[in-house]
């Protein structure tokens, strides 16, 4: 009988153990799943509040540009500046839109020499710069017939004002151009036929021929700019988890200092800051009050 109960008891231990790893496989990959999805809530909300704090950030340029407080060691051609607070790094551009073309006001040879910056030869960037002016002009009401429209340009012609710089991606030519990298040459807002060389970024620079502009101000930076765009990326230093923030802002008509988000950036690729981006104090790019709060949040 001893013999008995001991077998029974062995067999009950055995089938014990194989109800344990038939439940734990079972449940082993629930569980795996579950810790997965904890991690990516996350990291989303880590990405999310850093899109926020950057958000904030973007305000905080904006009406310091505007009330004339911005620190003169922000560049406003585009040239990226990042600080540090805690674990957390901010990177700051800021474009002075008078450093880029205007769709809507510039000549046939301002156009071609920004679209040279994207690799076009002279000729071609001298065809697509006629389409932009073709498509943008309002028809001639005595000209027989209807207007020419250039293979380069939409299959139809707006004959009216570039509301955003995407319409560019509507030309043939264009269309395989990143949004981003048409928005680092063109603006819509600005209404002025010259460029600030001063304030051009570095790839338009080299292209655009400053000689033949008579519209350019002595001291651009006295006279300060009524348009920008202004990015902000806040980063967890290496977790590889950033969130971003940017937009057009332009001074407000209603107030002396006050601005208006005019449209939203296109998002970026967010990658490792370059090493040759400069580093200066948070006060630097923020003010010394948010530099403060910066740290603290940190």
């Amino acid at each position: 009988m001893a013999f008995e109960r001991d077998n029974d008891a062995g067999f009950a231990l055995v089938a014990v153990l194989v109800f344990m790893l038939i439940v734990s496989a079972i449940v082993a990959p629930f569980a795996l799943t579950a810790r997965s999805r904890l991690m990516i809530a996350a990291n989303e909300t880590e990405q999310q509040r850093l899109a926020m704090v950057a958000d904030g950030l973007v305000n905080v340029v904006a009406g310091a540009l505007f009330d004339g407080s911005a620190t003169s060691k922000l560049p406003h051609n585009a040239q990226p500046a990042r600080c540090h607070a805690g674990h957390f790094s901010f990177e700051l551009s800021v474009q002075d839109h008078r450093g880029l073309i205007d769709l809507n006001a510039a000549s046939n040879e301002l156009l071609a020499q920004g679209l040279a910056s994207f690799g076009f030869d002279p000729r071609m960037a001298g065809e697509i710069a006629k389409a932009i002016v073709t498509f943008r002009s309002p028809p001639n009401a005595f000209a027989a017939g209807t207007q020419p429209r250039s293979s380069l340009g939409p299959s139809q012609n707006k004959f009216a004002a570039f509301e955003s710089v995407s319409e560019l991606q509507e030309f043939s030519a264009l269309a395989s151009i990143p949004l981003r990298d048409l928005y680092a040459v063109f603006t819509v807002d600005l209404k002025q036929g010259a460029i600030v060389s001063a304030k051009a970024p570095n790839r338009l620079r080299n292209f655009v021929n400053t000689a033949s502009q008579a519209e350019q101000p002595a001291d651009p930076d006295k006279s300060g700019g009524s348009l920008y765009t202004v990015e902000v990326i806040a980063r967890r230093d290496g977790s590889g988890i950033a969130g971003q923030a940017g937009f057009v802002v332009e001074r407000s008509a209603l107030t002396a200092t006050g601005f208006v988000r005019l449209s939203r950036m296109p998002a970026a690729e967010i990658d490792s800051p370059a090493a040759s981006v400069p580093a200066i104090g948070c006060d630097g790019l923020f003010g010394t009050a948010v530099a403060q709060i910066l740290a603290r949040w940190s």
